[in-house]
């Protein structure tokens, strides 16, 4: 036979479970990159409560550039320039869902007034960026089309748009690395909308090498990146060697990256 509790023991029991403190978890640490270092540059990221980065700063020997960020709903909505005295809308960016469909660009019209005068349009194929086309003044005068392979760009094809004809101008392919990008320490688009169109920023690995060739095939350019990270998979460094073949000419560059550890809100 089963064997009862008594009725005072059997609500104690259910009010010791029900009223028992919970002990919260603590919040996961995360580590923000806050800055890029270059030869004679710098470039300085914050962020908000949120996590998002609000703003950068770019530091150079002849000067400050200076962009605040803003968000809604997750997704990056503005950039802003200081013009003078005042902050005004440097770029605005439009979604369908959580694609980025449109690159916005503010400046003075023939009326001095500060408006879109231009903008990019983003075209996917399935749920890949396959086209970007340049539209300056009102006028489509480029064309972006990308390859993919698996969850990374693999060739870049850009043309000039000249009375709607299109002309094959160059072609970038892209070799990557098993590493993940730097692009992925930021929210989606992000890094993207940083660098203005470099369509590699879009990639799930860290890139190796790159090649820009003319249109009938003629090599003009390599970039070749080596990578250094620290204990935790965060990239530590980056070298690269741009080689001319033009020129011809080679040069070496380096970049330092600088994090610092956050709590998540």
């Amino acid at each position: 036979m089963k064997k009862m509790l008594p009725a005072a023991l059997m609500m104690l029991a259910a009010c010791s479970k029900k009223d028992a403190p919970v002990t919260p978890r603590p919040t996961e640490p995360v580590w923000k990159l806050t800055e890029i270092a270059g030869a004679g540059e710098s470039t300085f990221f914050y962020y908000n409560n949120a996590g998002e980065p609000s703003a950068w700063t770019t530091r150079t020997t002849s000067g400050t550039d200076s962009s605040a960020v803003a968000w809604a709903g997750g997704k990056l909505v503005f950039t802003y320039l200081f013009f003078g005295q005042q902050q005004r809308i440097d770029r605005s960016f439009l979604y369908t869902g959580d694609r980025l469909t449109r690159v916005q660009y503010h400046n003075f019209d023939h009326s001095g007034q500060w408006t879109v005068t231009d903008y990019d349009s983003l075209v996917y194929n399935g749920n890949r960026l396959a086209e970007l086309h340049v539209v300056n003044a009102g006028a489509r005068n480029q064309l972006f089309k990308l390859y993919w392979e698996g969850g990374n760009v693999a060739r870049c094809e850009s043309f000039d748009v000249i009375a709607e004809t299109i002309v094959l101008t160059g072609i970038i392919k892209y070799q990557y690395t098993d590493q993940p990008a730097l692009a992925r320490v930021f929210p989606p688009w992000c890094y993207f909308i940083w660098t203005g169109r470099d369509f590699a920023a879009l990639s799930e690995n860290e890139r190796s090498v790159e090649e820009g060739s003319s249109a009938i095939g003629t090599l003009r350019w390599r970039n070749s990146y080596g990578h250094a990270y620290l204990t935790g998979g965060r990239l530590e460094s980056m070298s690269w060697r741009r080689e001319d073949f033009s020129a011809p000419a080679t040069a070496d560059f380096a970049r330092q990256f600088a994090y610092q550890l956050y709590q998540t809100q």
